[in-house]
């Protein structure tokens, strides 16, 4: 009788742990040809699907592409690019997959697939280079990547708070259902959360925040966010830092003295790596370093560039 009971009570706690799933499900919008021409912007479709881009500035000048990092889309420039077209760039960003308002591909989410991503981008705009690349936190790994693999299409690199390895994810995310379950239960409120931190009191904070849930509504965004925690794409990118370090390439590291994720030891293994780089810290910034000093941020990537 005491295991009839026991059976019961496990039934109803998986019953009710499917209910509190679906109920709290913020995946509530679908992203389709329909919403994109209310949402407005520009879109190309690629082999895993649809990537959304602005390519702005003269027709003529110089490319500098920009790669956003793990979670935070395209708007992460808008106080770069600006700069950037009035110094006289031609300047492309884009939302990676699984973020903004690019498509949620059911694939695996590593580091190929952002490279794939990037590569196929420029090439379908015919971006042939070698263009200037800017990458931040995730991105920053991509573009290195990227440089690595096709050194002829790069020309100078910047390189903001990026990833190398040793980024750590809670075990548990990597527990299948279970780490659905807590993702859905938890995840997206904690990653809201640490973007309110990195924007500070940035004056347009409040505005970037409705940004930034409302991608976490359109379906697939949390399973993105799980495959990409699960796979090499927050993992190591040592040996292509290695291979940029062998290349005679202009390298700009820009890192925010307050940093915790990308740590000191891991900004002196990059440096190590790339022994030829200009290294800028920004003092009193974390991982929002973009919004919190962007003009100084702008100046020094103008200044590289």
């Amino acid at each position: 009788m005491k295991w009839k009971w026991l059976a019961a009570f496990l039934i109803g706690l998986f019953v009710v742990a499917i209910v509190i799933y679906l109920i709290l499900d913020p995946e509530v919008n679908e992203l389709n040809e329909t919403v994109r021409v209310k949402l407005g912007g520009t879109y190309i479709k690629l082999s895993d699907g649809m990537t959304h881009y602005k390519l702005e500035g003269p027709q003529d000048a110089k490319v500098v592409v920009l790669v956003h990092g793990a979670t935070i889309p395209i708007w992460t420039w808008d106080k770069q690019i600006p700069a950037l077209t009035k110094a006289g760039f031609r300047v492309l960003s884009y939302d990676m997959f699984g973020r903004g308002y690019s498509d949620r591909p059911d694939v695996i989410y590593d580091q190929e697939l952002y490279r794939r991503q990037l590569k196929e981008l420029v090439d379908r705009l015919g971006l042939t280079g070698p263009f200037d690349l800017i990458g931040l936190s995730l991105g920053g790994g991509t573009a290195v990547n990227f440089t690595a693999r096709y050194p002829d299409r790069v020309d100078k690199l910047v390189l903001i708070s990026p990833l190398i390895n040793d980024y750590k994810v809670p075990s548990y995310f990597e527990i299948p259902v279970f780490g659905e379950f807590l993702a859905r239960l938890a995840g997206i409120r904690v990653i809201v959360n640490r973007f309110a931190s990195l924007v500070g009191n940035h004056p347009e904070s409040e505005k970037y925040t409705r940004f930034f849930v409302e991608q976490t509504t359109y379906k697939g965004f949390q399973q993105s966010i799980l495959s990409m925690l699960r796979n090499d794409a927050v993992g190591d990118y040592r040996d292509a830092y290695q291979i940029v370090g062998r290349q005679k390439r202009d390298v700009l590291l820009i890192w925010g003295t307050e940093e915790t994720g990308v740590t000191k030891q891991m900004i002196s293994d990059i440096q190590s790596f790339i022994p030829r780089l200009t290294f800028k810290p920004v003092e009193g910034v974390n991982h929002g370093i973009v919004f919190q000093k962007p003009d100084i941020v702008n100046q020094l990537i103008i200044d590289f560039l």
